[in-house]
Parts: C-alpha cells; structure tokens; sequence
C-alpha cells in the first residue's frame, strides 16, 4: 500500500507556530507589538496540533492496514502451500521458461524430485517426449494429458497426466495420477475373459468330439463307447469344477458377501478337509497330517470361507506332492497385523490373538519367477506340468484362498523351493478364542458352502 507523501508536509508546523510564540513572547517585552502575533500563534497551535493529530492517527491506521494485508498475504500463501503439499497426488509447476519452480510432498516421494533439482529443465527430470509436448502446449495456454510409463524405484508405473496452464503466470502446473493398479486390473479383466473362454472350450470340444464319434464311427464299437463316454465323464467333471469355482470367485469379489463368524473347532475341520479327499491321498500314497498348537481347541472365524481357503490348498498340495510324503496342516497362535485398508469381519474381538495356518508338502515346488504370480487366476506355473488329469487344476485355486483370506482380514503368503517342496501360510487376525469353548459347530458339510 502506498503512502500519500503530501500528507506528510503539514506534519509537526504546529511545533514551528509554537517557537515562534516563544520568541514573540520574549521580544513582546522589549516590543509590545510582537505579544500580538504571539496571542495569534496561541489560537493557531491548538487548530495545527489537532490536524497534526488526526493526519499521524491516518498514517498509524494505513500502516496497520499495510500490515494486516500482508499477514494476510502470506498467510493465503501458507495455506495454498499447505494445500498444494497435502494434494495425494504428485504435482509439479514450472515458469515461463519450462524450468522446475515448484513441487509437492507427493512429487518429491513418488518422482524423486529435491531442492537442487527446482530451477532445472522439465525436459532434464522426465525423458517421456510426450510430457515435453504436454508442458509446452500448457505454458502456451492449452491444456492437455497424457498416459505414460515412469520408471519408479525401478519398477514401471503407469500415470495419468494432466498439464494446464497458469493465468497470468506464463507457466504450467502438472499432475501425475498413479493408475497402475487400474492398468492391471484391466488387464486381468481381459485376460480373465480369454482364460474363462479358453477353459471352457476345451472340455465342450472334447465332450462334442466324443459325443460324435459315440453317434457315428465308434456307434457298435464297445471298447472304443467306454473310452469315449469315460472322456465325456472326465471333462463333465472338469466342467462342473470351474464353474464351482468361477461361483466361489465370484461370491468372494462381490462387496456385500457377508462373513459369518463364529465358533469352530479347528481340529474337527481339518478332519472334514481329509475326510474329502482322503480317496486322492490314499492313491498317491499320501499321509494327511494335523499338527495344532496349544490353545487352538476352537478359533473365531466363518466355517465356510475357512474350510474352502483348506480344501483348495490341501487339494493342491496332493496333487504336486511326492508321493509316499505327508501333507500337513500345521496351525498355531501368532501376532497377526491389522490390515486397516481390508477391515476385520465383525464378532472378532480386538485383544484376541490370531492364528497361522499352515500346509506343507514335500513336492515339486513352484520356481521362484513363478512365485509372485500364482495367486493370479488361471494361472498355472507350467501347462506341460499341470496338464495331465490327474493334476490340471482350474487354475483358480489360489485366487480364491487369496479372497477368502482378505475377506477374513488375514493375508495369505507363499514359500517354496524348486524340487524339495513348498509351505503356503494364512494369517487370521483376532481370531484365537481365550479359552476352549465346549459347544462349538462341526464344520459345515461337504458342498454346505
């Protein structure tokens, strides 16, 4: 705010008209005369002190205002700041001349930018061409956004970004929406589609072909009958089993599942789980084991979500076990972390411990460039490996014990070694009753779920 210089001249003359009061008092004792401009000077002063007053209380006021507009300046300043540095998505601007002048919280995390990089070329810190374009076309005045690839703490993240000009500022401001996730859930969307079509043609062009040959060439051939109608067995039953678990899968995505927990006697359950598939154990000369800790006599959780989470992992541990080995459940008490971003299903009380369950098996294993991807549905590590009847899986297995765990709250992880074997763990928060309790449910029945 600018202060009004000649407001300023008049300031202090009532101190002038006084002096010269005085003097004309001194010298109205030699001159009489002068004791009239001194009366006269005394009717001045008051009128002068008064504006001088008034004119010194306007210029404290404009200061004040002066200050109290630059407090507030800056406090603006500080909130747009704080604003621009809360914003969960990296932002950066740059000037007139497409230099780096500023960047959030969230760019310097997600992008790697620090101070010494402000001042430098946009063109310096992002190689993409496309962002050049994109900035450029922003600081003449049109907006634009782009997708690209940026290479993050060495991986490759997809990002959405938008570039839009700055009014009255010459430069752009830029934003970077992180879609990776998106990206691949798109892409397993599509793959999902060409997996699900791919793993039904399969079995309904086997039944079709055998149902043929059955109505033309094989129709008096009863050895060549049984084998075909055995093929139709063989790939109904394969049938039947993807779309239970294309229903598992399904009922598991969908948000408003519920979960209904409640008491369970753990050791009662496991043994429903061998029960069902003892007949595949006993034919690889498989031992099925149960091996609970101390204070595991009855957990809280849902009986179905937990029985289908050990049937498949069971399941699967025959199938690639060696045979004459044993497969184990082994559970015990453990301190298992809350995940705040799945949610504990309600009826789990929060000093509860959890538990961690365990299947083992001595088996082929999964090699370690495979690891990170079998919990991908219809995913299978090696179709040579998997392809045979006794083996070939859905390929849905684990997605659906990966869903059912976070349902639950929990978590699920893998280990293993190439050849010697391999341990698939669930963790169950809030889970571990204090005491045993007497009157638990028995495990829900073979298809209850």
């Amino acid at each position: 705010m600018r202060m009004r210089s000649e407001n300023t001249q008049p300031l202090g003359l009532w101190w002038v008209v006084f002096s010269i009061t005085l003097g004309s008092i001194i010298i109205g004792v030699f001159l009489p005369i002068f004791l009239l401009l001194a009366a006269l000077c005394t009717l001045v002063i008051p009128v002068l002190a008064a504006r001088d007053l008034n004119h010194s209380r306007s210029i404290e006021r404009e200061l004040n205002a002066f200050h109290e507009e630059a407090e507030l300046e800056q406090s603006r300043e500080m909130l747009l700041r704080g604003l621009f540095d809360a914003a969960d998505i990296p932002i950066i601007a740059t000037d007139e001349g497409g230099s780096l002048v500023r960047s959030n919280n969230r760019a310097n995390a997600v992008l790697g930018i620090d101070e010494r990089m402000i001042g430098r070329r946009i063109d310096e810190l992002l190689t993409q061409r496309v962002l050049h374009e994109l900035e450029q076309l922003a600081r003449g005045g049109e907006p634009g956004h782009a997708r690209a690839s940026i290479a993050i703490r060495g991986e490759m993240r997809d990002f959405d970004i938008s570039a839009d000009p700055v009014p009255d500022f010459g430069g752009a401001v830029m934003t970077f929406r992180d879609i990776t996730e998106l990206s691949r859930a798109v892409t397993l969307k599509a793959d999902f589609a060409a997996n699900a079509s791919h793993e039904l043609r399969t079995p309904i062009a086997s039944i079709k072909g055998a149902a043929e040959t059955l109505m033309g060439p094989a129709r008096d051939d009863e050895r060549m009958s049984g084998r075909l109608l055995e093929m139709i067995s063989s790939n109904a039953v394969r049938l039947e089993l993807l779309a239970r678990d294309l229903l598992d899968l399904s009922k598991l995505e969908a948000d408003d599942l519920p979960v209904n927990v409640c008491d369970i006697n753990l050791s009662e359950l496991t043994d429903s789980v061998f029960a069902e598939l003892l007949t595949q154990a006993e034919r690889r000369e498989l031992r099925l084991v149960t091996e609970l800790g101390d204070g595991l006599g009855v957990i809280r959780s849902d009986p179905v979500l937990l029985k289908l989470m050990l049937r498949n992992l069971v399941s699967n541990a025959i199938k690639f076990a060696h045979e004459g080995t044993a497969v184990k459940v082994v559970a015990q008490i453990a301190s298992v972390p809350i995940d705040r971003t799945l949610g504990v299903p309600d009826g789990l009380e929060e000093h509860h411990d959890g538990v961690l369950i365990r299947v083992i098996d001595k088996g082929v294993g999964i090699p370690i460039q495979h690891q990170q991807r079998v919990f991908e549905r219809f995913y299978q590590v090696d179709q040579a490996r998997s392809g045979t009847a006794a083996k070939r899986g859905t390929g849905l297995g684990l997605a659906i014990v990966k869903h059912a765990a976070r349902r639950l709250g929990g978590a699920v992880s893998l280990e293993s070694v190439y050849q010697s074997g391999t341990t698939i763990s669930i963790e169950l928060p809030r889970c571990v009753v204090s005491a045993p309790l007497a009157d638990a449910p028995k495990p829900p029945p073979v298809g209850g779920e």
